[in-house]
């Protein structure tokens, strides 16, 4: 598995990260870290480049082996494995964790978050925090938030531009209450499936669309059964790095900050990644073909106001308080009350460099 990330990272700026093979000791902890994500993309750049950066930084004590591309299940089936402790590390989204914590569904809330900088604030918070505090009771230790992306919809039935062109569709969506809850509230029918279903489920019809971002659109190559897209940008989405609570506390003190200020370090440089890579993807699912709509800020609205009744709706599924506290965060931050944390999250990714032209290569 080491030769062949390597291989998958030629070219790409971690790669200077191999440049200079010191001998380490033989591993002590091995590792697996499992995703549904497609080889290449930046989430699995960023979980290759976690992977070397640990084990450098611990003088090859820990080995971490990368399994993308669902290799090791779906994203529930993964997130089973690292409570048994059979998958010791994963990234898994929203949708899936909150069959094991509801309370993470307040993060798939509709026009939560304003930009990317009011995701991390909240994410990087106390807010955040708070979620990843809770995985403890299930036997898991919450790391960090990676980045998935803004989420949207696509669909080979007509084109979307308005609230109105979803009704009677059916649109595929993460096992998840809440984007249940989105579609019925746009009047589709939702179809929740696994992601390494999504593709095929697609390419057969059984479904008529699906809401992801563009680099999963474009990675899975949904561009082929489906022409339309709407950058409505109705969520953003995370990946959650975590851990086996059993395998975390055996770790010596030392290799767990290693692994937390690893993570954090890449959390930063995959966002940027990521972000940068998004305009990419949509662009070249323009140059397959594909109808991409860009709503205006009206447009926006009218979306806002058609799934509004979601945020009342959520409360059976997450508890009021959790809904109050991510409506007070949306209007503080509104309000400009996150300004300084807003102009540090700017400063910080202006400095930090991303191989973007070298991950393109990955993808034709």
């Amino acid at each position: 598995m080491f030769s062949e990330t390597i291989k998958l990272l030629t070219g790409v700026a971690a790669i200077s990260l191999f440049a200079v093979a010191p001998a380490y000791a033989s591993a002590r902890y091995h590792l697996k870290l499992a995703h549904v994500i497609t080889a290449g993309t930046p989430i699995d750049v960023a979980a290759n480049r976690l992977a070397e950066l640990v084990r450098q930084r611990t003088n090859g004590e820990v080995e971490i082996k990368v399994f993308p591309a669902s290799q090791l299940g779906g994203e529930r089936a993964i997130i089973e494995g690292v409570q048994l402790g059979t998958i010791e590390m994963s990234f898994t989204t929203t949708g899936a964790i909150g069959g094991f914590a509801p309370e993470f569904h307040v993060l798939d809330l509709p026009f939560l978050f304003q930009g990317y900088e009011a995701a991390y604030t909240y994410l990087d918070g106390e807010h955040g925090g708070k979620l990843l505090n809770l995985l403890d009771r299930k036997g898991i230790h919450g790391v960090v938030y990676f980045e998935n992306g803004w989420r949207n919809f696509t669909t080979s039935k007509n084109p979307i531009k308005r609230p109105s062109d979803m009704r009677g569709q059916k649109i595929r969506v993460m096992e998840s209450p809440m984007y249940m809850g989105l579609i019925k509230t746009l009047n589709g029918t939702p179809m929740p499936m696994a992601y390494s279903e999504l593709p095929n489920a697609l390419r057969q019809k059984v479904i008529d669309g699906q809401e992801n971002p563009a680099v999963n659109v474009y990675s899975a190559r949904m561009y082929e059964s489906q022409p339309y897209m709407i950058k409505d940008q109705h969520t953003y989405n995370v990946f959650i790095f975590k851990v086996n609570g059993k395998v975390w506390k055996a770790l010596p003190a030392s290799i767990r900050k290693t692994i937390e200020t690893t993570a954090v370090e890449v959390r930063d440089f995959q966002r940027k990644l990521n972000r940068e890579a998004d305009a990419t993807f949509v662009k070249r699912l323009e140059d397959k073909g594909m109808k991409v709509y860009v709503p205006n800020k009206e447009e926006i609205k009218a979306w806002q106001t058609a799934t509004a009744p979601l945020w009342e709706d959520a409360k059976k599924i997450v508890t009021p308080a959790l809904i109050a506290e991510a409506a007070q965060f949306r209007a503080d931050w509104e309000a400009g009350k996150y300004k300084a944390e807003e102009l540090k999250y700017i400063e910080n990714f202006k400095r930090i460099p991303v191989p973007l032209d070298d991950v393109m290569k990955n993808f034709k």
